[in-house]
């Protein structure tokens, strides 16, 4: 049985994600970026688009897809996190939410697959925000 930790599996999803979207030709701006509301796993940037990047690493015999655990709560959290990022940067690129799926071997904690999912959802998706 993998001894790896939540926060282990999380550092090592976050890892092959930067590498992924650095080889995609992203730069990328910030890592764990702490608001008031939550954190933002990486901030991206690749010509005119911005994109917040919730990775989220499972084993692959998990019940449900990574991308079921951003839920409306969640997604609030990095919109407002987001929109802080932006107006403390003063960046003014068109911002995108992006989720990134990592699927890690049950016993190995080998990474077996990944889903990256731009526009994973807009704000337009969420009624209010503040």
């Amino acid at each position: 049985k993998s001894t790896m930790s939540r926060r282990d599996i999380g550092k090592l999803g976050e890892d092959f994600c930067g590498h992924i979207l650095a080889a995609k030709g992203y730069r990328i701006l910030a890592r764990n970026y702490h608001s008031r509301y939550g954190e933002i796993d990486l901030i991206v940037q690749k010509e005119g688009i911005i994109a917040f990047v919730e990775v989220k690493a499972r084993k692959a015999d998990g019940i449900a897809l990574p991308r079921e655990y951003v839920d409306v709560k969640k997604q609030r959290r990095l919109i407002k996190t987001a929109i802080q990022y932006l107006s403390s940067t003063g960046v003014e690129l068109q911002p995108r939410f992006d989720v990134f799926e990592v699927k890690l071997h049950s016993q190995t904690g080998a990474v077996i697959g990944y889903n990256y999912i731009e526009n994973a959802f807009e704000v337009g998706d969420i009624d209010a925000i503040f």
